[in-house]
């Protein structure tokens, strides 16, 4: 062999070698860049030599002296026609959703927010630090203990209810004495519905019994317009200061006089005889032809024709009529005449 062509052959075994290492090393750095913890690439593990299932298209040049080596990388784009894409495809899609349902936190449910129980308001105990004609709220009424909203307490010379009715209503006289009187405190409806303090006078005697003719009343409903000492409308002497009361429709007891009409004296003067919304019940007398005669203007609706049906008008189907009647008084509206509708009495 002839030494040109032996330095053919190695110079054309060179080239190989060398084309051969060169192919090597771009294999190599390719393998080094796939295998990079990147979110677009596709790693490799070691000995793999070719580029399937990359996530992207990519040709790497190597050029020598001797000419041009190209390493392309096929298109993967449509990575469905392919199965080992889409097994590799579906493998990190599990792993992502695996990956979500680790970090996403489940949402505590709200909770409902615990009611704040409305404050129960303190039931009252007594009434004796009202003064009459106070509204008390319903809802401060232990209506299972009405008993003790409904009071009785004896009169000493200078306590304050003394001093209210001394040269008024009480004057010294040798029919009744201070200590024959008590002081009532009691609960009434009014004409508004609502639960108002009353205030009473009347005979130690009847004291128990008055007691609970008014606290059934209030049980029940019965309304009273309003309850006052007559002093309240105190006009200079007994008989004015009782036209004044009546006109106000107040329902009252104790007032030393004598009887309308009479100079004896009035069983209101002993404490035993109550007047009851003396507007609706008026004090009436009738003529032989029915004609009616009374004195206060406000009455002139409750004279004639008077009916059980017709609200606060006395008859014999009242609940007071019922309740007195029952406790042995009499009823003025029973009288021929005068009728006195409002009053009721101890005889």
């Amino acid at each position: 062999m002839s030494d040109k062509r032996k330095r053919k052959e190695n110079l054309i075994t060179a080239l190989l070698i060398g084309g051969m290492c060169v192919v090597i090393g771009v294999t190599i750095i390719i393998v080094i860049k796939l295998n990079r913890n990147d979110d677009n690439v596709l790693l490799l593990s070691p000995g793999m030599t070719e580029a399937t299932g990359f996530s992207h298209k990519e040709t790497l040049d190597v050029t020598q002296d001797t000419g041009t080596t190209a390493v392309s990388f096929p298109d993967i784009s449509n990575a469905s026609s392919d199965p080992s894409v889409s097994d590799t495809t579906a493998s990190e899609s599990e792993q992502t959703e695996e990956t979500t349902e680790e970090t996403t936190a489940t949402p505590n449910p709200t909770e409902e927010p615990t009611p704040t129980p409305s404050p129960v308001p303190d039931k009252i105990t007594s009434i004796k630090d009202y003064s009459a004609g106070t509204v008390v709220s319903k809802d401060k009424i232990d209506r299972d203990n009405l008993s003790q909203y409904f009071t009785s307490q004896s009169i000493e010379e200078g306590d304050s209810v003394y001093n209210r009715i001394y040269g008024k209503s009480f004057v010294d006289n040798d029919n009744i004495y201070i200590s024959d009187l008590r002081y009532l405190k009691m609960l009434h409806v009014n004409f508004d519905g609502n639960y108002q303090v009353g205030e009473m006078i009347v005979n130690k005697d009847v004291a128990s019994e008055v007691l609970e003719i008014f606290e059934i009343l209030f049980s029940e409903g019965y309304e009273i317009y309003s309850m006052y000492l007559i002093d309240n409308y105190w006009a200079g002497d007994p008989d004015d200061t009782d036209w004044y009361s009546i006109d106000a429709n107040n329902t009252s007891c104790f007032c030393y006089r004598t009887a309308t009409g009479s100079g004896n004296l009035s069983k209101h003067a002993l404490g035993k005889a109550i007047d009851i919304n003396p507007q609706q019940n008026p004090y009436v007398t009738y003529d032989s032809d029915g004609t009616a005669h009374y004195s206060h203007e406000n009455a002139s609706s409750y004279v004639y024709g008077r009916s059980s049906d017709t609200a606060h008008v006395i008859t014999t189907s009242d609940r007071a009529y019922d309740l007195f009647t029952d406790y042995g008084w009499t009823w003025g509206g029973n009288w021929s005449s005068p009728k006195d509708y409002q009053h009721f009495q101890l005889s």
